[in-house]
């Protein structure tokens, strides 16, 4: 259904549709190997939701992360919504205490009241960014 509404969408040039899977999810390694086929490239920006971070992170494929904190609070009342209503930042997965997904700040950078942060994901513990 998304590649046939894509396909009667004007794209540029660049821009290629390509179907994967008929259904279900994709696998990270799926995506990784789909787009070695067709580009050349060292670099890969992801941009998905909390699903796919927590895929990307559970298979170690994930080198950094753009992060903006936004001066907005939004908080959760459980007797006002569905549990799962409102995802996380990772979803599907569960990392710590087992398999905590250590990361180092790289750069942090203000505009207004924002804060973008990158930060860049460890191999090892915290030990290895000289924390604890």
């Amino acid at each position: 259904l998304l590649l046939t509404h894509l396909g009667n969408q004007p794209l540029p040039e660049e821009v290629e549709v390509v179907a994967l899977a008929k259904s279900g999810p994709l696998s990270v390694r799926a995506i990784l190997a789909a787009v070695a086929e067709r580009r050349d490239c060292r670099l890969l920006l992801t941009e998905g939701g909390p699903r796919l971070l927590g895929d990307f992170l559970a298979e170690g494929a994930l080198d950094e992360l753009f992060l903006t904190v936004a001066p907005q609070v939004a908080g959760r009342d459980l007797s006002h919504e569905t549990v799962g209503e409102r995802p996380g930042l990772a979803m599907g997965r569960h990392f710590a205490p087992d398999l905590p997904q250590w990361s180092q700040l790289v750069s942090a950078k203000r505009a207004e009241s924002h804060l973008f942060l990158r930060y860049r994901f460890l191999r090892s513990g915290p030990a290895e960014a000289g924390e604890g």
